[in-house]
């Protein structure tokens, strides 16, 4: 148990939902942090996907799901001010970062508390294939993040994004490393065989959706075969993509088994693994992180950019030059030859309670700047 705050906050989060994703994952690790320091937090859900059964024990939720329109939610937002006064104000993701900057814009500054909004994910790289909405979405908050009392990021990629593409001051951006090592701590350690002369498992841990192109794991796998590495792919994750991406597996003859959605995937590996993120863009990788934490080595592409905060290359995995299968072939073979050592100092910057002390001194730092 953490030793409590010497000034304890009254801390919102402002959050889509409490269930669904990494950064819902993320959110209430750092509320469940927060509460144990001995800080008051509450939260504030805007879907109205029903998540009470993973809500923190000692944090209370409101939910504005019924509000209209990211207007209404901000006013509800506003009220929820009113009603338990916090010291500082956290969102997470673009929808929910938004709705807490627009309900800063529309309360009396007497009245309103510091506000910080956390980014998760590369935008640029998302923009040429979204639609207009979502176009429309981030055009807005090119104009609104930069009036937060400040800015985290989830890795140095995204910060440098939120300094050159949204205007956000660098000193009021500061990265915050995620508790990505939360799920693995104490967990099973993989009894690794480096090397290819029995083959490989490659491990798909993503959803299976166009950002992630989890097809690219099969022609990787068929391309390793091809090399005469007898490989096969094993997918965690489930998704829109999985008809596909087993009808790919049957035209190339890659063995491929699909485990859906599996909470502590990392404890099913096999000796041969080696874990493949192949998408096109990543705020971070969660999974990288925790492929390692469980002695598993891991491959993404270098395009993705925000995964070069969650590897580091010829230790912990390897970044592939590009995304063809020959390229990310070549970076699987050599990251099986690794042998995942001595990187415990590394793990340690994920774990919870080095990611929750970086969060609350970034949360005690703006509330008392703000109230100077």
């Amino acid at each position: 148990m953490p030793e409590p705050a010497t000034n304890p906050l009254r801390v919102m989060f402002v959050v889509p939902s409490l269930h669904g994703g990494g950064a819902e994952f993320v959110a209430r690790t750092w509320m469940g942090w927060l509460v144990s320091r001995g800080h008051t937090v509450t939260v504030v859900t805007t879907s109205a996907k029903a998540t009470d059964d993973h809500l923190p024990d000692g944090v209370v939720r409101i939910s504005v799901a019924s509000a209209s329109g990211q207007l209404g939610k901000a006013r509800a937002v506003r009220a929820a001010f009113e009603r338990f006064r916090p010291d500082i104000a956290v969102s997470l993701q673009a929808h929910a970062n938004l709705i807490l900057l627009t309900a800063k814009a529309i309360t009396p500054r007497s009245r309103r508390p510091a506000i910080v909004i956390s980014e998760r994910n590369l935008v640029s790289l998302g923009l040429p294939t979204a639609d207009r909405a979502h176009r429309f979405k981030m055009a807005i908050a090119r104009r609104m993040y930069r009036t937060a009392d400040h800015v985290i990021a989830i890795s140095h990629p995204v910060a440098g994004e939120l300094v050159s593409a949204f205007g956000v001051p660098g000193d009021r951006c500061t990265v915050v490393p995620n508790p990505a090592t939360a799920k693995v701590v104490d967990g099973p350690q993989v009894g690794r065989e480096p090397g290819t002369v029995n083959g490989l498992q490659i491990v798909l841990a993503c959803r299976l959706v166009g950002q992630k192109r989890p097809a690219l794991a099969i022609r990787t796998a068929a391309e390793l075969n091809r090399r005469g590495i007898s490989t096969t792919v094993i997918s965690f994750g489930g998704g829109p993509l999985l008809g596909a991406v087993t009808a790919e597996a049957e035209r190339l003859g890659v063995p491929f088994e699909d485990k859906g959605w599996v909470e502590d995937w990392f404890a099913h590996f096999q000796p041969n693994s080696v874990v493949l993120l192949p998408s096109d863009r990543e705020g971070f990788g969660n999974v990288l992180v925790e492929a390692a934490a469980a002695g598993v080595p891991s491959v993404a592409v270098s395009g993705a950019l925000g995964v070069a905060d969650a590897i580091v290359p010829g230790i912990t995995g390897e970044l592939a030059l590009g995304p063809s299968p020959e390229q990310l072939a070549d970076a699987v073979t050599r990251a099986s030859a690794i042998e995942i050592v001595g990187v415990d100092a590394w793990l340690d910057r994920f774990s919870v309670s080095a990611s929750g002390r970086d969060l609350e001194s970034v949360l005690q730092s703006v509330t008392d700047g703000v109230a100077a």
